[in-house]
Parts: C-alpha cells; structure tokens; sequence
C-alpha cells in the first residue's frame, strides 16, 4: 500500500511543478538552424509522470505476486 501513496505523491507534485511552482525558464536546443525552447517545468512533469507510472507497474507486480 505505501508503493501507491509514493505514486499518488509523485502524480500530485507532478501536477504541482506542471501548474504552479516553476517559473518559465526554459532549456535551448539547437537542431539544424533552429532553435526549440523547452520549458523545465514541462521536463519535470514528465519525468515524474514516467518515474510514477514505472513505479506504479513495479508496486502493481508485486502486489499481484504477493496476493497468489
């Protein structure tokens, strides 16, 4: 049970960077004579949207092994 309250944590800070903690700074990179701004808070949400799932899938395995 304490693998899904870490999910349901990551999914809330998650949403916290996304909407409201991180100011627009932005990460350039630069591709064939142009340049992509990529923004940080958009980085971190989605490295805690994938980090949740991947954990999610982890506690979701080894509860169902558990449980047989």
């Amino acid at each position: 049970m304490k693998h899904f309250i870490g999910v349901a944590v990551l999914l809330g800070l998650a949403v916290v960077v996304r909407f409201i903690a991180m100011p627009n700074f932005g990460v350039d990179i630069y591709i064939h004579d142009t340049y992509w701004v990529v923004p940080l808070r958009q980085i971190g949400f989605w490295g805690l949207l994938v980090i949740a799932a991947v954990w999610f899938l982890f506690a979701a395995y080894k509860f169902v092994r558990h449980s047989s």
